[in-house]
C-alpha cells in the first residue's frame, strides 16, 4: 500500500513476548528505550504499545521503523529472544 489515501495518522500498535529468561533490568531498559522512541505503552496491557506515524508514512515504511524500534531496544537491553505482533491502521488504539 502506498500513501494513507485518507490523509489520516497512522497507528502501529506491537504486542511484545520477551523471553522468559529475561531480567527485571533487561525488561526496564528495553521498555525505556522504547519510550525513547516515541512509543506508548498502554495501560492495564504491560507488554502492548503503539507509535504514532504521519499521514505520508507508508505501511511498509510503518514497519521497517517499528522493527528497526524493536531492534534498538532489544539491542540496549542485550536481549535476544522475542515475539513481535504488529497491526497498523488509522484509529489510535485504546485499552478497556
Amino acid at each position: 500500500m502506498a500513501n494513507n489515501p485518507r490523509g489520516k495518522t497512522m497507528y502501529a500498535m506491537i504486542s511484545l513476548d520477551l523471553d522468559k529468561k529475561t531480567s527485571s533490568e533487561q525488561r526496564k531498559i528495553f521498555n525505556a528505550k522504547l519510550k525513547e522512541l516515541q512509543w506508548t505503552k498502554l495501560p492495564k496491557v504491560t507488554t502492548t504499545w503503539y507509535a504514532s506515524f504521519k499521514p505520508e508514512v507508508t505501511r511498509q515504511g510503518i514497519t521497517s521503523t517499528t522493527k528497526s524500534d524493536i531492534q534498538k531496544a532489544a539491542s540496549a537491553a542485550g536481549v535476544t529472544s522475542y515475539d513481535v505482533v504488529l497491526h497498523i491502521g488509522d484509529e489510535k488504539p485504546i485499552s478497556l
